[in-house]
């Protein structure tokens, strides 16, 4: 469907502003990843898998915490995804957050900005699914 669901491996479903929120944040990600290394690829893992031959050890724990995150991500996605105002806020909060951050002038907060994605986007679809489901 769209270039971005492809480069994360993922396609969204659901309600229509809930799935383009998330697909709004999910390609300010991949503008981070692409700008903070100046390296482009065809899908994270590829573009993952470049980066860990290329740079020094201390980058490839954050890139290792990618590889590890990534499994979770992709799962907590495959989710029919509901209108709920407080979802749609939560991720137009992260989108202002991380949009701050694409020219990824500081690499150390855009570096934050990813790992914030890889942990809160699970957190808040998690959050929703257990209200949802009456958990």
């Amino acid at each position: 469907m769209d270039k971005c669901f492809k480069w994360w491996g993922v396609t969204l479903t659901g309600n229509q502003k809930t799935v383009k929120a998330l697909s709004e944040l999910m390609d300010i990600n991949k503008t981070l990843f692409e700008n903070l290394y100046k390296v482009q690829a065809d899908a994270i893992e590829e573009l993952v898998n470049k980066l860990y031959e290329q740079f020094p050890e201390y980058e490839k724990k954050f890139l290792k915490f990618v590889n590890e995150q990534l499994p979770n991500l992709k799962r907590c996605l495959q989710f029919e995804l509901p209108y709920n105002s407080q979802l749609i806020s939560s991720i137009e909060y992260e989108i202002y957050i991380s949009s701050a951050e694409t020219d990824c002038e500081y690499p150390y907060d855009a570096r934050d900005c990813i790992i914030t994605f890889f942990q809160r986007i699970p957190e808040i679809i998690g959050s929703y699914k257990e209200g949802f489901s009456g958990e």
